[in-house]
């Protein structure tokens, strides 16, 4: 049986004064749309960078399981030598695991071969509405779940879409979306003038920390993970590169952008899978950044078009035993 987790988003809006992001609450199986101030300074261009959003303009390649972003990117800057750490009294009760069959993105990449399809989405994340015209194969739709997330790469840009809904072969619509470069972006969005990279809480690219398993199948994984903790966990506010939130619990644990690591010295758990040895690896070495809520569970996401049951049920055991050694990162 495949396991799941069940995320939940609230959606933003930009302050026109200021830029910055209030929290505005959905509920479940209801949509909110972004709505996000049109301050006229949008020009098409990326938050990290100005190279436009041009479906099939990239001047490089980026090959599927190559390490998205910028090397200077904190995705891919490991924790630092003589970082300190800071305990977390995670409850006994508290759940870990790995979001795969819902609530986690597919990942597709755009060719010539596969039809256009126009993709209708609102004012979000400080694009104003528009339509993008993109190579879909007939397989591109949402997650299962209420997020309906998907993720679309097209030569050096990575689309992120919220509640993707595929209505024909030539048409979809999005509740939400972003885009970010993957050669020169860092994978986190911009304060101001306010632009997400992408559609998660903490406005950061859904492809930033996931599991991929192009990139899981090659070797270790070079990057920081991204992980979506338990509600009940999540403190009010941002930290870090986060430029928005979704935490409302003020006796939480943790808050959005905010990196967790397991320290160098703790020894890895016997009896891991493959696939739970790399990921207690890159917890040591590069660790996760918390970047949205779920309810009950605290999980990683992995790619959901990828990976096979087998693999998926033994990380889901694994994560109980080592997501729980995770500790607040601090700056040396």
């Amino acid at each position: 049986m495949r396991t799941s987790g069940a995320s939940t988003r609230r959606q933003l809006r930009a302050d026109a004064t200021g830029g910055t992001a209030r929290p505005v609450l959905r509920l479940r199986g209801a949509v909110w749309l972004l709505a996000l101030a049109a301050i006229g300074w949008f020009t098409g261009a990326l938050a990290e960078d100005a190279t436009p959003i041009v479906p099939g303009g990239a001047a490089k390649p980026f090959v599927l399981g190559d390490r998205p972003f910028t090397a200077t990117s904190s995705w891919n800057t490991p924790i630092a030598a003589n970082a300190r750490f800071a305990r977390i009294r995670w409850p006994s009760r508290a759940l870990f695991g790995v979001a795969w069959s819902s609530y986690s993105p597919a990942i597709h990449v755009t060719s010539a071969s596969d039809p256009v399809v126009a993709v209708d989405y609102p004012a979000s994340w400080g694009n104003p509405a528009g339509t993008l015209q993109l190579h879909l194969s007939a397989d591109v739709d949402g997650a299962p779940g209420t997020d309906g997330e998907v993720l679309v790469i097209d030569g050096e840009i990575v689309h992120n879409f919220w509640q993707f809904k595929r209505l024909s072969a030539v048409k979809a619509t999005s509740q939400s979306y972003a885009a970010t470069n993957l050669l020169t972006g860092d994978g986190w969005g911009r304060a101001a003038p306010f632009r997400g990279a992408g559609i998660v809480a903490a406005g950061a690219s859904q492809l930033a920390g996931l599991l991929v398993q192009a990139e899981t199948d090659r070797g270790e994984i070079e990057h920081a993970l991204q992980i979506a903790v338990d509600a009940a966990y999540a403190k009010p506010g941002r930290t870090g590169a986060a430029i928005s939130s979704d935490g409302g619990n003020r006796h939480g644990l943790v808050r959005e952008g905010q990196r967790l690591g397991i320290p160098a010295a703790v020894r890895m758990p016997r009896g891991l899978s493959p696939l739970g040895q790399k990921v207690f690896r890159t917890y040591q070495r590069y660790g996760v950044f918390v970047i949205d809520v779920a309810e009950g569970v605290t999980n990683l996401r992995a790619q959901s078009n990828a990976y096979d049951e087998a693999t998926i049920a033994a990380l889901q055991i694994d994560l109980g035993r080592i997501s729980r050694l995770l500790q607040r990162v601090k700056k040396p």
